[in-house]
């Protein structure tokens, strides 16, 4: 990506590059003869939304062309957004919230996917959660890659039955350069990035980059204020033609408020917010709604040659978060709980204990730190190539709460809650005390066989997978500990036929599992009381699932058609459990479910510079069971599947003649159900972004200079764009039996993005 590289490139090279790239079986160009300071080839299929796959599973990948032309705030879901089946609902603009908001692939949301960054799993053993703003920013991302169906026997996760989302960063550029970008927008939004490359260091064989980007934006709904600081390092070694190791730091510091997350009846009158006026009684009050964080990720992929036909990998991993969701509680002072235990406490410091109530902060405080590796041995011989390997990882995960102290104006005194807080005999009182341990290893064995001169390949695999949970709970009058073990063989086979070099069949059979969220093991209490029962024989989900497909592809366009089916046992669903205000991620067992659909994508390569591309999804996802509530079951077998829209449709426009440059995305949903009962849902919705800009000839010292305006949600479509927490019946139900069952309460959703406009001007050095 270097902007050395990239002035020196005009319609010579890039007829070059064409001519050398039609002796490969389709016109692709990755990384070199880029036309921008940002990585743009200007030659990647559909504007860098689709690439040429041959492997026995469906994927979609997201290439630099389409990634270089978004904002640099859109996070990795929204970068997704128009792959087959994929539907991202955003939870803000500019990617700073945590959990990046609502994502989902056929129906199946992003707790049951997996995600790997830079071979880092990065899903939470305790929640389940992920949090794309702490990976890379857009301009140090090459590609981001979604396989749709079960992960490949070596992928290190144990949580993906839907799919597994892979993101890669760019490479150190061999030649010293710096790439600067500024972007000012909307809400006043504002974000600096810079890079520098090393360029190779003597003959060292390491090349290396660093970069640092500070962001700050204004809610565009409520009151709220965010700001982000993140940095990122890749280094390379080449050990030699096949062997090299890559070094990937990222590392984020973030201080934002939490958005409000709206019930229907909210939304429909003007939505929930969070304030800017504090009146000593209100928990909206947004500065008790604060999310201060920082993350650290850290990886060492390294992939050694050591004979011929036997490579070794091997991937060391650590992951490091430290962060607290802000709440607001008014407590009475006689009546100070830690889980069972009452303490009676001078909340407002005036010498006495009444039975008036005071605000105090009520801080979700959670460290994680996660460590292991992932390492196989692959041989080649013949026909045949063998893959054995092993995962390990260990994963700490502490997560507390007490009551802090509120200034008179209604701040924390401390946002981080882990300082400034109430305390009888010199100790916190707790609200939240638990302390989870979960160790994994996973076995894996698989073979690829390859005939007919490499036109049919069969592959199978196997892996074991052995989870070790165990908790404890500090809170007064709740079980201390917890202890859950697991072990389940995974098999899969595959099949791919290359009829010639445009035409490809395959299939799949594969299996996955994932164990309950780690929270859900632990009882929670509020006010004295039991508010959520932890369920340690909460069993695991198991899915199987089945693609068969056929992929096209030439040096003009790349299409691929796929049927899908999955069935599901324990279906884990996420959910919200509210304490009080405070807002804890949980999980509902749906039981059984299964689903039919068909994906289909196409894109083109440069057609008088206009590179579109289309993608569609049709899904039929259905209940299997009777979903059991206290002594009586909701009728809920054959209805619909929650956060599954039966029809989707994107489609991208891209525009590139080296100078002037602009895309066009559009993606419509289709309705999707927030109840078991399917009697709560939001509408379909359709959303319209667009990018458009100019790169200038050389100035002196500036290389590829380019201009670029993002505006986001086009038409300004106010719409619920996805369900933040999941109920089982919004209405009173009469269930199988003859009861009644009550309702469970109103569903929540994310709320659309509104109309957004961004500059950004980019620059080599």
């Amino acid at each position: 990506m270097a902007a050395t590289a990239a002035s020196g490139s005009s319609a010579s090279s890039g007829k070059k590059a064409a001519s050398e790239s039609r002796k490969n079986e389709y016109l692709e160009v990755v990384g070199g003869n880029v036309i921008s300071a940002t990585g743009v080839t200007g030659r990647q299929f559909g504007g860098g939304l689709i690439r040429a796959e041959t492997g026995d599973k469906s994927a979609s990948t997201v290439s630099r062309d389409f990634i270089a032309k978004q904002s640099p705030t859109q996070s990795t879901f929204q970068m997704l957004k128009l792959t087959p089946g994929a539907n991202a609902a955003s939870s803000d603009p500019f990617g700073m919230q945590y959990g990046g908001g609502g994502f989902s692939v056929r129906g199946l949301d992003s707790s049951q996917m997996g995600f790997v960054y830079e071979g880092i799993p990065v899903t939470s053993s305790y929640n389940s959660q992920v949090n794309p703003s702490e990976w890379a920013d857009t301009e140090n991302q090459e590609q981001i890659r979604l396989e749709q169906g079960s992960p490949d026997i070596s992928t290190p996760t144990v949580n993906a039955s839907g799919g597994v989302v892979f993101i890669q960063t760019r490479d150190p550029s061999h030649h010293f350069h710096v790439t600067a970008d500024a972007t000012g927008g909307s809400y006043s939004m504002a974000r600096g990035f810079m890079r520098v490359d090393t360029g190779d260091l003597g003959r060292s064989g390491v090349r290396m980059f660093m970069s640092v980007s500070h962001m700050e934006a204004d809610h565009t709904r409520g009151a709220g204020h965010d700001s982000k600081t993140h940095f990122d390092l890749g280094a390379v070694k080449d050990w030699g033609a096949e062997s090299r190791s890559k070094l990937t730091i990222s590392y984020s510091n973030f201080d934002i408020s939490n958005y409000a997350y709206p019930t229907q009846a909210q939304f429909d009158k003007g939505g929930y917010n969070y304030t800017n006026v504090y009146t000593g009684t209100n928990t909206n009050y947004y500065k008790l709604h604060q999310n201060p964080y920082e993350a650290l990720l850290v990886s060492l992929p390294t992939k050694l040659k050591l004979i011929k036909g036997l490579t070794f990998n091997f991937t060391p991993y650590t992951y490091y978060n430290y962060g607290t969701t802000g709440f607001g509680g008014m407590v009475a002072e006689n009546a100070v709980y830690s889980g069972l235990s009452k303490e009676q406490v001078d909340l407002n410091g005036d010498g006495s204990i009444t039975s008036n109530k005071y605000m105090t902060y009520e801080p979700y405080i959670e460290e994680t730190s996660r460590s292991g590796f992932n390492t196989n041995m692959v041989y080649q011989r013949g026909h045949n190539t063998l893959t054995f390997g092993y995962w390990f990882q260990y994963e700490n995960d502490n997560l507390f709460s007490q009551y802090g102290r509120v200034s008179s104006s209604g701040s924390p005194l401390n946002p981080w809650g882990d300082s400034n807080y109430y305390t009888v005999n010199g100790h916190p009182i707790m609200l939240m005390a638990s302390h989870s341990y979960v160790t994994t290893n996973v076995l894996y064995i698989g073979d690829t066989l390859s005939l007919l001169h490499d036109k049919l390949k069969l592959t199978a695999g196997f892996r074991e997978a052995m989870v070790n949970r165990q908790g404890t709970n500090s809170l007064p009058g709740t079980p201390y500990h917890i202890e859950t073990n697991t072990a389940e063989p995974l098999p899969a086979v595959g099949v791919t036929y290359k009829l010639n070099d445009h035409h490809q069949f395959f299939m799949n059979g594969s299996t996955a599992f994932r164990t309950p969220t780690s929270n859900a093991m632990f009882e929670s209490t509020y006010n004295g009381a039991v508010s959520s029962v932890g369920n340690p024989n909460l069993k695991p989900e198991y899915s199987i699932s089945e693609e068969i497909g056929y992929r096209y592809t030439s040096k003009l366009m790349m299409a691929r058609l796929t049927f899908f089916n999955y069935n599901f046992t324990n279906r884990l669903v996420s959910t919200v459990i509210y304490n009080g205000t405070q807002q804890i991620p949980s999980q509902l067992n749906g039981g059984g479910q299964h689903a039919r659909g068909v994906d289909f994508e196409i894109g083109t390569a440069p057609i008088h510079h206009f590179r579109p591309y289309m993608s569609a999804e049709y899904l039929d996802a259905r209940q299997d069971n009777n979903l059991k509530v206290g002594n009586d079951y909701l009728p809920t077998s054959g209805k619909t599947a929650v956060n599954a829209p039966k029809y989707q449709l994107g489609f991208g426009l891209d525009y590139d003649d080296g100078r002037f440059f602009g895309n066009a995305g559009i993606k419509w949903v289709g309705r999707q159900y927030s109840t078991f009962m399917n009697d709560a849902s939001i509408d379909p919705y359709v959303q319209a972004d667009m990018t458009a800009g100019y790169r200038l000839h050389d100035i002196g010292m500036l290389k590829n200079m380019e201009f670029r305006l993002n505006i986001v949600n086009l038409a300004n479509n106010h719409y619920l764009s996805g369900v933040y927490s999941v109920k089982s019946n919004a209405q009173a139900t009469t269930g199988t039996m003859g009861s009644t069952i009550a309702a469970s309460g109103a569903p929540s959703y994310y709320v659309s993005t509104p109309f957004m406009a961004m500059g950004t001007v980019t620059a080599g050095f």
